[in-house]
């Protein structure tokens, strides 16, 4: 999470100094041309992906935890973990602590600035 967020920050640093005008293939092979802001924004949406729900009302951070997927009393109580699985989000490692996974947070808030 940290390397994560350290990028797309750095991404909105050279938007800010390169402008709108500036844009750059994403994802790479798409043909889609997009500015600096509008990939730092993707990247963001992907992250904050991992907690929010998808179209089935599953969170990819709970993984096949059913408890936390279902369950009235769990499935709104985000868990905050160390690591998560770079293929399908899955939270991993401690998730008794925030740590670098609170700066979710920070990333709601940038893109609705």
């Amino acid at each position: 999470m940290p390397i994560n967020y350290l990028l797309i920050e750095s991404v909105n640093k050279f938007a800010k100094f390169y402008g709108d005008d500036f844009k750059v293939e994403c994802p790479i092979g798409s043909g889609e041309l997009l500015s600096l802001k509008e990939i730092a924004d993707e990247l963001r949406n992907r992250v904050i992906n991992i907690f929010r729900r998808d179209k089935n009302g599953r969170r990819p951070v709970f993984g096949s935890y059913e408890k936390m997927q279902t369950d009235p009393h769990f499935k709104d109580h985000l868990l905050f973990h160390e690591y998560f699985d770079g293929d399908n989000g899955r939270g991993l490692g401690a998730s008794h602590q925030t740590g670098w996974s609170g700066l979710v947070a920070n990333m709601i808030a940038e893109l609705y600035e």
